[in-house]
């Protein structure tokens, strides 16, 4: 016998497996099997009719439901494609002779409608589990059974694949070995009592603070007749990585409801990012950084607190070279910001300072990251301090301060003048403050 088609006693057939409930002429059973005709033509049978085959096999189609899809209990969901909607078969087969028979297959069975015909579904599921039906309706699926001791029941659902607006259809039945037509279920479905579920809105922030993640949601209105499954991928692009991955919106909504889903996404930075949701709906939300202004201090993810001075903008730095001077004249038009950096620990942990490295300073339109000045001790004019190395740990209440500067472009004045520490140092940092003049 097939290991995973669910087989119970005959008495269990109209409560086990589906929760359609059915009454006793829904359920095959000894006493209401109904002998093959002696016809040329395959037997009608109404949804709920159960048709014996000459070996004692008897099967009925108890139930038949129109969904907009369908969802296995691992997760697992069965979309039809644009267009197309589900029809879910309650089938229950059972052996009511005396001997060892093979119940009818789901194979055997196909469905017709305006004039084609469909073939079952054969949902898998996740390797490992026992794919079992839980959206919209609960129970096993419908498997093949053989060598099925008498009184024994196999029942379960199966799928049809059909056109939306189909209204009548066919449930037919057919000898594996002959392929001969033996008997057909009629039944009608309404397309009306299908869900339609769309997206109603997409709302994401204008503008977002870099370092916490980005809120955005999106509704989905069900107008249709039942409740319906909403299965969306959405997408993410950022101007410094356009593949970055998206998600999966997921919910269920009741007919006539409206359903609000939210999700975040890393803000990764400062940069523009765009969320779409297929296939109309696509919103773009500026990250920028956190405002400080020159001579505020900013606390670090870690705990550190930062302070950056207002720069001195000069065209010649004089270095410090193990006490000799050397004058550094501006190049390529351009003049030099210093700034005074203090960095301290104000918790009671020992906890790593700023590097360098994380600093980058824009003028004028203007970017430069470059704060390596080889082994100088710092600069002598126009502040005399040491360089700020960082890159090591601070104790508890420890504060340390040093000089950085940068190229700007010539004539660039303090009020054009944007400082800037990353956390961590990437391009796609999570957190970035600025300090300008004025913020």
């Amino acid at each position: 016998m097939h290991r995973r088609t669910f087989l119970t006693s005959l008495a269990l057939a109209s409560t086990a497996g589906c929760t359609t409930k059915t009454d006793s002429s829904a359920a095959p059973s000894r006493t209401e099997a109904t002998p093959t005709p002696e016809t040329s033509g395959p037997v009608q049978r109404s949804i709920g009719e159960s048709y014996s085959r000459s070996n004692g096999a008897t099967i009925v189609v108890a139930s038949a439901r129109f969904s907009g899809a369908a969802r296995l209990d691992d997760g697992t969901t069965i979309t039809p494609k644009q267009g197309n909607a589900l029809i879910l078969a309650d089938v229950r087969s059972a052996n009511t002779s005396e001997s060892v028979v093979n119940l009818p297959s789901r194979d055997s069975l196909a469905l017709i409608t305006g004039g084609s015909q469909y073939r079952p579904l054969k949902p898998k599921g996740k390797p490992g589990g026992e794919p079992t039906l839980s959206f919209p309706l609960g129970g096993t699926l419908y498997e093949t059974a053989e060598d099925v001791h008498p009184n024994v029941t196999a029942l379960g659902w199966v799928f049809f694949e059909i056109p939306a607006d189909s209204t009548d259809f066919r449930i037919s039945l057919s000898d594996s070995q002959s392929s001969t037509l033996e008997a057909y279920w009629e039944g009608t479905v309404d397309p009306s009592s299908l869900p339609d579920v769309e997206i109603t809105s997409l709302d994401v922030p204008e503008e977002h603070v870099n370092g916490d993640p980005i809120e955005f949601s999106v509704s989905v209105t069900n107008t249709g007749g039942s409740a319906g499954l909403f299965n969306q991928r959405f997408s993410v692009v950022r101007s410094t990585e356009p593949n970055a991955s998206g998600g999966v919106l997921d919910t269920t909504v009741e007919s006539g409801e409206t359903v609000t889903i939210e999700r975040t996404v890393p803000a990764k930075g400062v940069q523009d990012v765009t969320i779409a949701v297929p296939p109309a709906f696509e919103k773009t939300t500026h990250v920028v950084p956190t405002k400080a202004q020159f001579g505020s201090s900013h606390e670090l993810p870690n705990g550190v607190k930062l302070r950056v001075s207002k720069p001195t903008v000069s065209d010649t730095v004089w270095v410090d070279e193990n006490g000799s001077g050397f004058e550094n004249h501006s190049i390529d038009r351009r003049s030099f910001a210093v700034f005074k950096i203090t960095a301290w620990n104000p918790t009671d942990s020992t906890i790593s300072e700023p590097d360098k490295d994380w600093f980058e300073v824009e003028g004028n339109g203007f970017v430069d990251s470059n704060s390596n000045r080889g082994f100088a001790r710092g600069l002598r004019e126009p502040v005399e301090m040491p360089y700020f190395r960082g890159s090591r740990e601070l104790s508890p209440g420890e504060t340390t301060n040093g000089v950085l500067y940068f190229d700007v472009p010539k004539n660039t004045s303090v009020d054009e003048i944007a400082c800037r520490v990353k956390w961590p140092v990437t391009e796609r940092a999570n957190k970035v403050c600025e300090w300008k003049m004025g913020e």
